[in-house]
């Protein structure tokens, strides 16, 4: 009977052990979510959390008790206790497996975080009444806010697209399925957005006789030739692919389009997409045929030339005339022969072709072209391009002109559409909010939108246009903020500027505004790059949200001090400092003693809790000027500007003295620790690596005198603390 009770005692002993230990298990793993968790007595209201959950909205455990159901309530936004009731009402009566709420809850600084709320009954009483809950809370307002500035960028990206729907803009993921498809995309293609928006491809777009001959070289060896999306965005991959092509709409029409297609990179520079815009060239195309045909017609003999020609006395009267002409003016060849080109001229163009023609008369001039209007037989107005010579005998004297007359009426109605559609685009570019400038490469401005113009030449400025760049936009840069930048680096198309626009600021008066500048070359018909478009865009956000990620990588996540790395940086600024000044400056090296036994005996979750405690002494054991890091391990810096090797030994006795006196409760235990310190001036020309290893070497020293102790470089001092411990005293 012994023998058996023995056993069980030592089963139920092990039993014991490993739920210690599943227990230690699950510490660890809520801690490593960094969850809030929640116990809650459904029938009493009775609530048990963690110290995280306070933690989230701001407080510490001690300063909400007593928790119950009241102090969440109290919490919650009164606009989502509905939503977490009805979840919760749904979880009790079996309608889901888990209670899930989005909500917002208080903070203890006012603002309002978004929480994300789970969890499930474990218990029922004898009436299968919900008894106890348990579930966790994550602070997710980084993530909704995200979501938000996700949702409110696609909104403005849409409002800008379809501001315009003189152009098409279709954009697609990378398998080629239509993610974008604007109000000009649905009036080119007469498609609603709705039919093609996730599952249609660009493709079926194209005429399928004009891609088949396209895609027919690009076959491999076995005759598979790429599909249309894959060989136009193969095009993409570089650069823009500007290409004409014929679209066909739903209804079966053909257009002519222009088709530009672009690569689109995410933030961490991997293909997203493409993005593809089409402006219907169909009318220009038919303008530009209807205007070769005529020139053809008048490439013929004077008689049966379309083109008009004309003989004109010197007075002005037409001497002879061909078909086109008459038909160009609407005039019999009879009636036309009875009148002078001064009758038929519109008089607004009158004055210049007589000050042309006495040019010609009086020699300084050879021939001239001219853009005029002339008024037909009916009253209309046509607009003819002129072309005139004057024919003089052997002697030099003048004898008539030689006109030819080609009628532009319908070139300049289609460019009288497309200087409209110019004009739209220009409405468009004035309703967006970032400085959109046109800028040659002498510096002068061809174009600012509305923005920039308000912003750099003020409320009652009309135009930009003819100024020099440098002397309305002044930039500078985040290295140099007080020397203002030479915008001809951005001008230079050779030049190395490319990456400046990623630390640039906009000078604004006494202030100063991180903008980003995306920059594209504009190229002339030869394809000569004749001057750049930039966008400035405000990135002001962008900049904190950087430097914000940047203070995380130099921070110690453990005791929230600064890491190695921050260190190192701050340490080169002291030592840098000392060279400039003069003035002294200490660095302080601390190793924790018999912390080894703790973390042996107690666990890494009790050593973490010392070392918690060891950076908050320390943390408030120096001034705030003062730098406190954690090197790694039980090894602490301190970086004392202005503060001589004596005056920091004084500081690293009043250290040693609160760690000695220092007491870490853990379960049954008061957990103690002692600390060697190492004290070694800064000096100038000192590298980083010299400057540890003084003050290290001055660490190493103390533990060699028994521990517990302070010693300085260049000193006999010894501050000793309190006695050594075992690292309990429970």
């Amino acid at each position: 009977m012994a023998d058996h009770g023995n056993s069980a005692n030592a089963l139920l002993e092990r039993r014991l052990q490993e739920l210690a230990e599943e227990r230690r298990r699950l510490a660890m793993i809520i801690e490593g979510t960094a969850a809030g968790t929640w116990e809650w007595n459904v029938q009493s209201g009775q609530m048990r959390v963690n110290e995280r959950w306070a933690e989230i909205v701001g407080y510490r455990l001690d300063e909400l008790e007593p928790i119950c159901q009241k102090t969440f309530i109290a919490l919650v936004h009164p606009d989502d206790l509905a939503l977490s009731d009805a979840a919760l009402q749904d979880h009790f009566d079996g309608r889901s497996d888990h209670y899930v709420c989005l909500l917002r809850m208080r903070h203890k600084n006012g603002e309002w975080i978004w929480i994300h709320d789970r969890g499930r009954v474990f218990e029922w009483d004898g009436q299968g009444r919900p008894l106890w809950m348990a579930g966790a809370h994550a602070d997710v307002t980084e993530l909704q806010q995200a979501r938000q500035d996700a949702a409110e960028m696609r909104q403005r990206l849409q409002a800008v697209v379809d501001a315009s729907d003189e152009v098409a803009v279709i954009a697609t993921d990378t398998d080629g399925i239509i993610t974008l498809f604007n109000t000009g995309a649905e009036r080119l293609l007469g498609y609603r957005a709705e039919e093609v928006l996730g599952h249609a491809n660009p493709g079926i777009f194209h005429d399928p006789d004009e891609m088949a001959a396209y895609l027919a070289p690009l076959a491999d060896a076995q005759g598979r030739a790429p599909t249309i999306f894959q060989a136009l965005t193969a095009q993409a991959q570089g650069q823009t692919f500007s290409r004409q092509w014929t679209f066909l709409r739903k209804d079966g029409q053909r257009r002519q389009v222009r088709l530009s297609i672009s690569r689109m990179d995410g933030t961490d520079g991997e293909r997203i997409g493409y993005v593809g815009m089409a402006i219907d060239i169909t009318e220009i195309l038919q303008a530009r045929a209807e205007a070769r045909l005529a020139a053809d017609k008048f490439a013929g003999a004077f008689t049966s030339a379309a083109l008009g020609m004309a003989l004109v006395s010197l007075e002005g009267r037409w001497l002879d005339v061909n078909d086109a002409l008459c038909r160009i003016l609407g005039y019999p060849r009879e009636e036309l022969l009875q009148v002078d080109f001064q009758r038929l001229t519109h008089p607004a163009d009158l004055q210049t072709d007589l000050a042309l023609v006495q040019d010609l008369l009086a020699g300084r001039r050879t021939h001239y072209h001219l853009e005029k209007r002339y008024v037909g037989r009916d009253g209309n107005t046509i607009w003819a391009r002129l072309s005139v010579s004057l024919v003089r005998n052997e002697r030099g004297e003048p004898l008539h002109f030689v006109s030819q007359i080609q009628d532009v009426s319908a070139q300049r109605s289609s460019e009288q559409r497309l200087f409209e559609s110019e004009q739209r685009s220009r409405i468009t570019l004035d309703a967006v909010a970032d400085l959109v400038l046109s800028v040659a490469l002498d510096g002068r401005i061809e174009y600012a939108n509305a923005a920039a113009v308000r912003l750099l030449a003020g409320d009652g400025a009309l135009s930009l246009a003819g100024h020099n760049v440098q002397d309305v936009l002044a930039l500078t840069t985040e290295y140099a903020p007080q020397s203002l930048l030479d915008v001809a680096v951005l001008l230079d198309p050779d030049g190395n500027a490319v990456d400046l626009h990623a630390d640039l600021l906009l000078r604004m008066g006494a202030t100063t505004v991180p903008v980003d500048l995306t920059r594209a070359w504009l190229r002339d018909d030869e394809g000569h790059v004749r001057g750049a478009v930039w966008v400035l865009r405000d990135d002001t956000q962008q900049r904190a949200r950087q430097r914000e990620a940047r203070h995380l990588a130099e921070m110690d996540p453990l005791t929230e001090l600064g890491n190695r790395r921050g260190f190192e940086a701050h340490l080169q600024q002291a030592i840098t400092r000392v060279e400039r000044t003069g003035q002294a400056a200490s660095l302080m090296y601390i190793d924790l003693d018999r912390f080894k036994p703790i973390n042996d005996t107690f666990g890494h979750l009790a050593g973490d809790a010392v070392l918690w405690a060891v950076a908050s002494v320390l943390r408030h054991g120096v001034r705030d000027s003062d730098v406190v890091a954690r090197l790694g391990g039980d090894e602490f810096a301190v970086i004392l500007s202005g503060c001589s090797p004596r005056r920091a030994a004084r500081i690293g006795g009043e250290l040693l003295h609160t760690l000695s006196n220092l007491s870490i409760p853990w379960d049954q235990h008061r957990l103690r620790i002692g600390a060697s310190i190492g004290i070694a001036p800064l000096a100038a020309g000192m590298s980083v690596d010299q400057a540890v290893a003084a003050a290290d070497a001055q660490c190493y020293r103390a533990k060699a005198m028994g521990r517990n102790n302070v010693q300085v470089q260049g000193e006999a001092s010894e501050l000793p603390g309190g006695p050594p411990t075992d690292g309990s005293d429970g």
